[in-house]
């Protein structure tokens, strides 16, 4: 006669026990990345961050030192060049005069491709107060803005910002982020984060009238 084989003595594995402590563990290398990313990345905390000049005007310096000095409402935008995806040179500063939304983005970001659309029917609701909206994509080729443009219908300007350094300068360090900008070239509002279309109205209900 055979001997029975032994049970087992111990309780089944249970998976859900090691999604707290997994989950756990994930929120707190989120939170080294975004405390420690820049050393991470090769670049100190609060180092000077590339010059750019300040809107035609304002007061000369641009941003030249650190976080203290990114654009923050009631401070001039800083100018920039990017080429277009047709190669063309855009300037913040030909737009002086008309309000501006610049929204930081990549591809890869799923918030930023959830809130594209919604900037791209702002732009056309907002066409009476002769509103930009210019994206500034971070880092990316130009094909792959345009195969990302061509996939969603998109007709905004894209615009290149190979290197990132017009996004560090900003302030960009989480995308997406919108800068707003007035009429006069101040920046009224920095939303850093997915933003939604009613709190882009607010922040266009507050810009200065034209």
């Amino acid at each position: 006669m055979t001997p029975p084989e032994p049970q087992p003595t111990g309780k089944p594995f249970d998976r859900r026990l090691w999604l707290l402590p997994a989950g756990l563990a994930l929120l707190l290398l989120a939170a080294v990345v975004a405390v420690f990313g820049p050393r991470l990345l090769g670049r100190e905390a609060g180092a000077p961050l590339a010059s750019i000049p300040a809107f035609e005007g304002t007061p000369a310096g641009g941003v030249t030192s650190g976080l203290e000095d990114l654009p923050a409402p009631g401070r001039p935008a800083p100018d920039f060049a990017l080429p277009d995806l047709d190669g063309n040179t855009v300037r913040l500063s030909d737009y002086l005069g008309r309000p501006v939304v610049l929204n930081f983005w990549a591809t890869w970001c799923a918030p930023c491709r959830l809130e594209m659309p919604e900037l791209e029917r702002a732009a056309a609701d907002y066409a009476g107060r002769d509103l930009a909206v210019l994206t500034v994509n971070q880092d990316e080729t130009a094909e792959q803005v345009s195969d990302f443009f061509t996939e969603v219908g998109l007709t905004l300007p894209a615009l290149l910002d190979a290197g990132g350094e017009v996004g560090a300068a900003y302030g960009a360090f989480f995308l997406p982020t919108t800068v707003i900008v007035g009429p006069d070239g101040i920046v009224s509002a920095v939303h850093r984060g997915i933003l939604s279309r009613e709190e882009l109205d607010d922040y266009l209900a507050a810009l200065p009238a034209e």
